[in-house]
């Protein structure tokens, strides 16, 4: 079983990959922001959030703000779907993925010890 830091991890260094595909690639921007916004949907949705409310059940705030944040993430990334789509639905992308990174970190404080954290 990996833990939450582990799932957190992967999922950043997955994001650090496809920013230097999409670099090296020459990727458009939609294209980057759409690879972002899926794999962190699937990241989140299938093992960061079960992860996080097996490990704090108690945490149901964060949780929730996660929650509400990939939901978003989701109507962003169907709006790229569309051939015309809001002129700033990159920027709310990597916005929304930011804060997921942000959250992402908070939770991770939860993962450790009160001696580690002083």
């Amino acid at each position: 079983m990996t833990t939450l830091r582990e799932q957190i991890d992967r999922w950043e260094a997955d994001l650090e990959t496809i920013a230097a595909t999409s670099s090296s690639d020459e990727w458009v921007l939609e294209d980057r922001r759409l690879a972002e916004a899926l794999h962190t949907l699937s990241a989140f949705r299938g093992r960061i959030l079960p992860e996080l409310t097996a490990e704090h059940p108690h945490d149901t705030i964060l949780s929730d703000e996660i929650e509400h944040l990939v939901d978003r993430l989701q109507d962003l990334r169907d709006d790229l779907y569309r051939t015309v789509h809001p002129a700033d639905s990159h920027r709310e992308v990597a916005e929304t993925v930011a804060a997921l990174r942000a959250l992402a970190r908070v939770a991770l404080r939860f993962e450790q010890n009160p001696a580690d954290v002083a």
